[in-house]
């Protein structure tokens, strides 16, 4: 039997980008081909933050008046993990949320939500993520202990989307991608390789059966790589 293939919006979001936000949610709707489409919205990033969500939901369902987008609440207390994983099961789309990437994975992990978003994500279920929620998405980031650059260390995400990835680093040059890039690097990692989400663009994966299908949305998609055990910009993905 041939094994379910999951796609993925991964999208870089930040400021100034709700406009590019709508075109992308849009198109990830359109290939569902739902009439009311249910999204269940994870914002363990931002701690279920209210203002951040009727902000995000206001945008998602300006580009589809149709869309029902639901909060799988996860942060707090009081929060049901079990009331979550109901709706995480009857969505027609996930759509995991921004803010802080380690923070977001800690709250997954301590409600045991991480393994059945996997699981979904293995059975087929379209997902979709903004900035922190497409880094969670993907294999690992970076984080600084102490803030203290000398001491970068990576750490597991999702891992549904195989890459490693930033977003909306531009103005940055990608230095946290960077880093994570070089720990790679210093692993022994064969390849390492990190694709930097912009603004208003991001990947669309196909996953599955050990292949994954890359195409980039909206802009073309910056990368960075190891050339002579250095760390260097490569060619972007053009549109």
């Amino acid at each position: 039997m041939k094994k379910p293939t999951t796609t993925l919006h991964l999208i870089g979001g930040g400021p100034g980008a709700l406009l590019a936000l709508r075109r992308h949610f849009k198109s990830a709707l359109a290939e569902i081909g739902r009439e009311r489409p249910l999204v269940a919205y994870v914002g363990a990033a931002s701690n279920d933050n209210a203002g951040f969500f009727t902000m995000i939901k206001a945008a998602l369902c300006t580009a589809a008046s149709t869309a029902r987008v639901r909060q799988a609440k996860s942060a707090s207390p009081r929060a049901s993990a079990s009331d979550a994983r109901a709706l995480l099961e009857e969505c027609d789309l996930v759509f995991v949320s921004g803010g802080d990437v380690e923070h977001g994975m800690n709250v997954l992990h301590d409600k045991d939500l991480a393994k059945p978003l996997i699981a979904l994500a293995k059975a087929g279920k379209p997902m979709f993520g903004i900035s922190a929620g497409s880094l969670m998405l993907s294999a690992e980031w970076v984080r600084f202990p102490g803030d203290d650059a000398t001491k970068a260390e990576l750490f597991p995400c999702l891992g549904i989307a195989p890459i490693h990835a930033d977003a909306h680093a531009e103005a940055d040059n990608w230095d946290e991608l960077r880093v994570a890039v070089d720990l790679l690097r210093r692993r022994g990692e064969k390849e390492p390789l990190g694709y930097g989400l912009t603004r208003k663009g991001g990947l669309r994966l196909e996953v599955g059966g050990g292949q994954v299908k890359m195409t980039p949305i909206g802009t073309a998609i910056p990368r960075v790589g190891v050339r002579a055990n250095k760390v260097v910009d490569l060619p972007p993905l053009p549109l």
